[in-house]
């Protein structure tokens, strides 16, 4: 049997001068609808339905076709052959004959013809025809209905269509059983449409790929290089006149230029797909703010709602195919280098809209090239993965099955097998586990176990071991460390709350946390060291060296400590400590450590920054003080840090804060260099000024950034506001 070709699909002699073909498919009977005793009463049944079509061209014109094929032109000759299988005649009726074009979905009726009636058992077979010459090229299914008024009075009227429909059971049949592809002679392809659910826009070097499905409704096969179809880009700006003038999209060396493609449309009435590559390049030149816009510090960009159309012209004769890129992909506004993207609303490429976002909770977390950050919605929160360097998201945002609040993730990856641990902490009191696994379709994230209720509370801090075989957590509820596979409670400390982010010693396996104005150390043994002697509340997140012999905490008075991590005794013993180290309350510090030694960076919620170094022989040491000019007016957060190259010392340092806008306060982002003294001079993305980042989304400006996070993998910077938008920065110039 011939490819394509269904069985029953015959080619018939020549017959005045014209050839035909018949394509008949004989329906099989209804069980219990007909069998060796009649049915009492009329029951018209359609046996089968016959295709046929009528060159209208001569036969040295003609192509070589299959024969479930023919040419726009052809006279088309339907029959069905309509049986009686009751006891009773019936009188006369009618058969309506329809088409539907399987691409584009159109469907219509052909004709309609009479039965003069039917004896019990007799057979006759109505015939239509049409010329397709007014048919648009495509795969065309034929159907047909027995009595459409129901005049008859029939009781069952299941086999009265051709094909059989849901009502005949495992009898049913497939529409394409009557299917005649109807080509143009030439090189020709079907409407184009759009493969998969393209909500992703990839953003980094400003291309993606889109893949078409279409069908050869040509005569002509097409090769897998694409050389015989031609694909140009043209896009529109919705704000500048004329608003229907399109541009091209690509151009090289100033002439417009095609987009690259792959084409899989071999052989006439083949399904297949044109595979496009888009570049965006030249948005960055329309869209790229002005030098002296740049040097403003304000977040710089222009809005222009933009259309692409994707144009695809067959060669030798074809009909060009248009097909308009949906809302996800209108170009919305692009940016300075600096900014690599903002999630969700000022993308390069406009996504998931994501209207419904309010606000950000919790500071982002970062691991194997992905962000995992989480959203406040009206239904509760939600987090979302996007890639670090290009905001491109994985499918599927999970949210907490009791639609509540989340904390910050504590995220473990598995370079060798590249996979994801998720353990993230909801308002219900309950530990989610959820398993990441990078694939090109379906969800990215599958929830594992969950924890008994009441193992968290309120504010949650969670981390895993460095092999991320252990989960650690901290909340109101207590001190946790957990199986990180199963969610098996390995040991506890429910008897005091956790009040800032602990810390964990990979090397004695012991989890250090702060509970008000007490620090302890919960070892694997179970047992447990103690500090009650500081005297004051515990502020800052904890910090620890390389070699985790020293963990490193601040305080509501401005004072600084570092604890032995190695003492066995019941005692957390003290082992430097600054006094005063900051005038006011000390909320965060980063640490860059080379084995025991390390250089912090701690601030305060006056805005104070401070560089302290530590070593093991002389605990703190050469302390230095940034100056009070410094542009935030109040910090909340703790500082973000590049390390240097060698890993003993800090690049560039980020902090957020308030600093004060004419008689209001107004969120800003600052980078520092090293040397805290020189700051009028560090040198930012080409700016000799500090770098500022004030961000304005849609005239509102936040109340507040959150703890910047510096990704070193990625040489990128990462930081959330509290009205819902994460931004994302370029720091690749400093590696």
């Amino acid at each position: 049997m011939l490819r394509g070709v269904p069985r029953g699909w015959t080619k018939l002699v020549p017959h005045n001068g014209k050839h035909f073909a018949n394509a008949s498919l004989f329906l099989l009977l209804i069980s219990g609808l007909a069998g060796a005793v009649a049915a009492q009463g009329i029951d018209v049944s359609i046996e089968s339905l016959h295709i046929s079509w009528v060159e209208s061209t001569t036969i040295l014109d003609r192509p070589t076709l299959e024969l479930d094929q023919a040419l726009v032109g052809d006279t088309i000759r339907l029959s069905a052959s309509v049986k009686n299988l009751g006891t009773s005649p019936a009188g006369q009726f009618y058969v309506d004959f329809f088409f539907t074009e399987t691409i584009s979905g159109e469907h219509g009726k052909i004709g309609s013809q009479a039965v003069i009636g039917l004896d019990a058992g007799e057979e006759r077979r109505p015939v239509v025809t049409f010329d397709s010459s007014a048919f648009a090229p495509g795969i065309y299914v034929f159907s047909a209905e027995a009595d459409p008024p129901q005049s008859l009075g029939e009781t069952q009227r299941c086999n009265n269509f051709a094909p059989l429909g849901d009502c005949a059971g495992t009898l049913q049949q497939s529409d394409s059983r009557y299917q005649l592809s109807l080509l143009q002679k030439g090189s020709h392809i079907s409407e184009l449409s759009l493969r998969g659910d393209y909500a992703i826009c990839q953003m980094g070097s400003l291309t993606t790929n889109l893949i078409f499905d279409a069908h050869n409704v040509g005569t002509e096969a097409f090769s897998f290089t694409g050389d015989d179809i031609d694909v140009w880009g043209y896009y529109r700006l919705s704000l500048e006149p004329p608003a229907n003038a399109f541009s091209s999209l690509f151009s090289s060396g100033g002439v417009p230029a095609q987009l690259g493609k792959l084409v899989s449309l071999s052989n006439p009435g083949d399904e297949g797909f044109i595979r496009v590559t888009l570049d965006y390049t030249i948005f960055d030149a329309l869209f790229r703010p002005t030098s002296a816009a740049s040097q403003s510090g304000d977040v710089l960009g222009k809005a222009n709602p933009v259309q692409i159309r994707i144009s695809v012209d067959p060669l030798s004769g074809g009909t060009p195919r248009d097909y308009y890129l949906p809302g996800q992909f209108a170009l919305a506004q692009f940016y300075s280098e600096v900014d690599l993207w903002t999630f969700p609303g000022r993308s390069h490429c406009l996504c998931d809209d994501y209207a419904d976002i309010v606000s950000v909770p919790v500071d982002p977390v970062v691991a194997g090239g992905l962000v995992f950050h989480v959203v406040t919605t009206a239904s509760g929160d939600r987090l979302h993965v996007l890639k670090i360097r290009t905001a491109e998201e994985r499918p599927d945002p999970w949210s907490v099955p009791s639609g509540t609040a989340l904390s910050s993730p504590a995220v473990f990856y598995d370079e060798a097998t590249q996979s994801y641990r998720v353990y993230i902490a909801a308002g219900d009191g309950k530990i989610y586990a959820l398993n990441g696994i990078v694939k090109e379709t379906g969800s990215f994230l599958v929830q594992g176990w969950v924890s008994p209720s009441g193992l968290v509370s309120g504010p949650s801090f969670l981390s895993t071991s460095a092999d991320g075989g252990l989960l650690i957590a901290g909340s109101e509820a207590g001190a946790y460390v957990l199986n990180a596979l199963d969610g098996t409670i390995l040991r506890s400390d429910a008897t005091r709350a956790v009040t800032t982010s602990p810390v964990f010693s990979n090397t004695t396996g012991t989890m250090w946390f702060a509970s008000d104005e007490t620090v302890y150390g919960l070892r694997s043994n179970g047992t447990e060291c103690t500090n009650d002697t500081i005297l004051d509340q515990i502020t800052s997140n904890l910090g620890i060296n390389q070699d985790e012999t020293a963990v490193f905490f601040g305080t509501d008075s401005g004072d600084f400590f570092a604890i032995d991590a190695t003492a066995s005794g019941s005692t957390c013993e003290i082992v430097s400590q600054e006094t005063a180290l900051l005038k006011r309350t000390i909320v965060g510090l980063d640490i860059v450590s080379d084995r025991a030694d390390a250089v912090l960076y701690v601030t305060s919620s006056i805005g104070e920054i401070v560089r302290v170094e530590y070593s093991d022989s002389r605990g703190f040491d050469d302390i230095q003080n940034g100056i009070d000019e410094f542009e935030p007016r109040e910090i909340s957060a703790a500082p973000a840090i590049l390390p240097s190259s060698n890993g003993k010392d800090a690049t560039i340092i980020f902090l957020t804060g308030q600093t004060r806008d004419g008689r209001t306060d107004r969120p800003v982002l600052q980078g520092w260099e090293t040397d805290l003294n020189d700051y009028e001079t560090v040198s930012v993305w080409g700016a000799s000024i500090p770098f500022l980042f004030r961000p304005k989304e849609n005239g509102v400006v936040p109340d507040t950034l959150l703890t910047p996070i510096v990704d070193a993998e990625t040489s990128t910077l990462l930081v959330a506001s509290s009205n819902g938008y994460l931004y994302a920065f370029d720091l690749s110039q400093f590696k």
